[in-house]
């Protein structure tokens, strides 16, 4: 889980503000660092550092830029990686030229590097052949000043989204980047797709095995909730997994709340299909980011205890249903729980919007090993107990996969299955 944007025009525009404000739309997907590179006449103007967007652009500078060609990555923190790992987008010159390289996803061969997939991705013709061989998740960036390609993995697990904007081309991670700058989201690239964007025409090559399975975790968690999937609504299908949570679950209750920001969605889904009024339970600190994200389990305690504050009045003698979208360690929604019961509900019946989390990922999520997975380790109603509920349901595969559009996804943290045999994980 990374994020990208890239911008290919044939006009003499300055690109660096609009890949700025697309990296604030693609802050969910990594909070560690950011980098930005940006081409004009055989220069580079790079900046990157640790931290959030905000910490690390300077917007007047950035106006000053010239350049239009360029990309920008928000890097999420693997488990395995050192603090010495380079935020992309990376800079190579080869054949005289100089090359940007940016990827979000995870490639599974360790012996292979940046510079071996930059000295692919030169041979324009040799590519479909030789990208049926890489193996892992991932999407791919690359620009030079006079063309600007993007790929997706042959399975599909990873996302990159194609749009415009007036003479410009976009490639992101997700649509809502594109549309945050104005753009106009054209289509997700196939899987197995080479897109070459080359004076402004844009021809497509496939790699000859290819089959959709993409990470289910994109709709469940992963994507902001005004992007599209395959031109489906992410705010859509979280509304509908608790319509669905509803109708296998139900329970008598005054009010339902989500779990914000991940479950809210799906908690008003949950109360329209029930008719329990939903209501604001939880204030959330919006200078927190995501707990999940944070690389320690320290670091994740401590932020929960600072980033949650519960709305008494709302809560003070009612059953209160909680809908979340996942559970993976159980730390977040067991402090939830807890208070809850301390501003005075009577009653806390949990409802997740997806299956238990069994599996770790090393494609996309990079999910904790299994030993920290509550829903590897514990039934439901040992995970009840340990959360402290007083009933816990999950949403069943059968109708998160329904939701989402059918059996053509990734869902190995759900069931074990990978679309692809996965031996060793390297994070590019």
């Amino acid at each position: 889980m990374s994020g990208h944007i890239g911008i290919y025009s044939n006009n003499e525009i300055s690109i660096a503000p609009l890949l700025y404000f697309g990296l604030y739309a693609l802050q969910h997907r990594g909070e560690v660092g950011s980098g930005m590179a940006v081409l004009n006449e055989g220069n580079v103007f790079e900046q990157r550092g640790p931290g959030l967007v905000s910490d690390i652009y300077n917007e007047e500078s950035l106006n000053d830029i010239k350049g239009n060609v360029g990309c920008a990555h928000v890097k999420y923190a693997f488990s395995d990686e050192t603090e010495e790992k380079v935020l992309l987008p990376e800079v190579f010159e080869t054949n005289g030229k100089l090359g940007l390289l940016s990827i979000d996803g995870n490639f599974l061969e360790k012996t292979f590097c940046r510079r071996d997939l930059v000295n692919v991705l030169v041979e324009e013709e040799s590519l479909p052949d030789k990208i049926n061989y890489l193996y892992g998740a991932y999407s791919i960036i690359y620009i030079e000043e006079d063309k600007m390609i993007g790929i997706r993995d042959p399975w599909g697990i990873k996302s990159l989204i194609l749009g415009k904007l007036e003479d410009s081309y976009i490639l992101s991670s997700e649509s809502a980047a594109i549309e945050t700058i104005g753009g106009q989201y054209i289509r997700d690239l196939e899987p197995g797709e080479i897109l070459f964007i080359k004076k402004g025409k844009v021809e497509s090559f496939f790699v000859k095995e290819r089959v959709e399975k993409n990470c289910i975790f994109e709709f469940v968690y992963i994507s902001r909730q005004d992007s599209f999937i395959n031109e489906k609504s992410v705010y859509e299908v979280r509304y509908n997994l608790g319509r669905r949570l509803a109708e296998q679950y139900p329970v008598n209750a005054d009010v339902v709340i989500g779990a914000p920001d991940s479950g809210t969605i799906a908690a008003l889904g949950y109360s329209h299909e029930s008719r329990i009024q939903y209501k604001e339970g939880i204030l959330k600190n919006r200078y927190i980011g995501r707990t999940f994200i944070l690389p320690t389990q320290d670091l994740r305690e401590k932020s929960v205890k600072i980033k949650l504050n519960p709305l008494k009045k709302n809560l003070q003698g009612k059953r209160v249903i909680l809908v979340d979208d996942s559970i993976v360690r159980g730390t977040t929604i067991k402090n939830t729980v807890k208070m809850l019961k301390d501003a005075g509900a009577i009653e806390v019946h949990v409802r997740i919007a997806c299956p238990p989390v069994i599996r770790s990922c090393d494609l996309c999520v990079d999910t904790p090993s299994e030993d920290h997975l509550i829903g590897a380790n514990k039934t439901v109603e040992e995970t009840r107990d340990y959360i402290g509920a007083d009933s816990l349901a999950y949403l069943s595969l059968e109708s998160l996969l329904s939701s989402c559009g059918g059996n053509r996804f990734c869902k190995h943290c759900f069931d074990g299955k990978y679309p692809i045999e996965v031996r060793d994980d390297n994070n590019l």
